[in-house]
């Protein structure tokens, strides 16, 4: 974008140069009249060229940098025009001066005027311009900050879910492995009260051989 801010100084600064060229030649007539109009029309057709190579870098450029190029384009095109058509206007007049062969103060006065009221006409439109292109800079600029904090709040939004799920994976990984702890500790129980089990049949099946020993030694 500095290129073609700077560019564009550059330009705006050739206008002005035709312009004043413009303006001077209500001070001219005759043979310098003629002269200064045809100078005035070679710098406007190379305000044109460099107008296109300037419009070439503008469609080059982002999307939401392109629109307050486009806006500064459409001035400078304007100004364009109302400078051709006062080229026109002291081109239409010129066969006139010379058959006159004379100045005409009120005349020039009145042209001058003229020249005065549309150039501040396209001045105040150059700033109109020139502010709505800020405003759209700006804009821009403000969806750009927007579009970078809902990317990061999206890259936050990902890690938080992928935090989410890893702990998810750990929590199911954890019931798993307290299923099969609850299940060996149940297996251990069962084993445990079977071994209690048979150790009371030994107990009470060795009570029995006792008792009988004492009988049969007692018959006896």
């Amino acid at each position: 974008m500095g290129g073609w801010r700077a560019r564009d100084f550059q330009y705006q600064a050739q206008l002005d140069a035709v312009y004043a060229k413009t303006r001077a030649l209500d001070d001219e007539f005759g043979p310098a009249r003629r002269a200064a109009i045809t100078r005035c029309e070679a710098d406007l057709a190379a305000a044109r060229e460099a107008l296109g190579a300037v419009e070439l870098e503008v469609n080059a450029l982002p999307r939401s940098e392109r629109a307050a190029g486009l806006e500064e384009l459409k001035a400078h095109k304007a100004k364009i025009a109302a400078l051709a058509a006062d080229l026109k206007r002291a081109v239409v007049s010129l066969p006139r001066d010379e058959l006159l062969g004379r100045d005409d103060p009120e005349e020039a006065a009145t042209l001058r005027g003229e020249r005065e009221e549309a150039h501040a006409r396209l001045l105040a439109t150059h700033d109109r311009t020139r502010a709505g292109t800020r405003k759209l800079r700006d804009a821009a600029r403000t969806v750009a900050e927007t579009e970078e904090i809902g990317a990061a709040i999206m890259g936050d939004l990902a890690a938080q879910r992928q935090t989410l799920m890893h702990s998810s994976g750990v929590l199911r990984a954890t019931a798993e492995r307290l299923d099969r702890s609850r299940k060996l500790v149940a297996a251990i129980g069962r084993r445990a009260w079977q071994s209690r089990m048979i150790m009371r049949v030994m107990i009470a099946m060795l009570a029995v051989l006792v008792l009988l020993l004492l009988y049969f030694m007692m018959a006896t």
